[in-house]
C-alpha cells in the first residue's frame, strides 16, 4: 500500500464514521468489516516485518540473465553476520554495583533513623551550649576562628532571618 494509502486510512476516525453512517447498517457493517480486514492486514504486515526472511537466491539465478551479480550479492550476504555479544559480566557487574548501592543505601538509613530520634528529642528551646558542642564539636573551633578574625555574624543569618526590629 502507497503511503498516501496508508496514511489516509490511519487518518480515518472510525467511531465518527459509524456515528454519521449510523441509519445505514448496510454501509456501517461493511465499513466495520472493512476496518476489521485493514487492521488484520496491518498485523500481518507487521508480523512479516519483524520475520527473518532468508533470500532465496536460486530463485534469482534461474530468473537473472546475469548470475554474477547473484553470486557477488550472495556472498555479501553470508559475510554478514550478526555479532552476538556475551552481556554476562557486564550484568554481573551491574547488579553487583546495584547490591554494594542498596547494602550503602540501606546503612544510611539505618545510620539516618538512630541518629534522627524525632521522638525523644527535646525541643530547641531546652538545648544548652553544651548539648550543641556535643553533638557538633567544630562549632567551638568555628566560633573561636571568627571572634579571632572579629567577624560577630554568621554570613547569610541576616539574608534567612531577616532584622525585625525596625518594624
Amino acid at each position: 500500500m502507497s503511503v498516501a494509502g496508508r496514511k489516509f486510512l490511519t487518518s480515518i476516525n472510525w467511531p465518527v464514521v459509524s456515528s454519521v453512517l449510523s441509519k445505514h447498517t448496510e454501509i456501517t457493517k461493511s465499513l466495520g468489516s472493512f476496518r476489521k480486514a485493514y487492521e488484520e492486514a496491518e498485523r500481518q504486515l507487521t508480523v512479516l516485518k519483524e520475520a527473518d526472511r532468508p533470500v532465496d537466491f536460486a530463485h534469482y539465478r534461474s530468473v537473472l540473465k546475469n548470475k554474477e551479480i547473484v553470486d557477488k550479492l550472495e556472498k555479501l550476504a553470508n559475510a554478514q553476520k550478526v555479532a552476538k555479544v556475551d552481556l554476562a559480566e557486564q550484568l554481573k557487574t551491574i547488579a553487583a554495583f546495584e547490591a554494594k548501592a542498596v547494602a550503602s543505601a540501606e546503612l544510611y538509613v539505618k545510620e539516618t533513623e538512630a541518629n534522627l530520634n524525632i521522638e525523644t528529642a527535646r525541643p530547641i528551646t531546652q538545648l544548652t551550649v553544651d548539648d550543641v558542642v556535643k553533638a557538633k564539636p567544630e562549632v567551638v573551633q568555628r566560633t573561636e576562628e571568627m571572634v579571632k578574625k572579629g567577624q560577630f555574624t554568621v554570613e547569610g543569618y541576616d539574608e534567612r532571618f531577616p532584622n525585625l526590629s525596625l518594624l
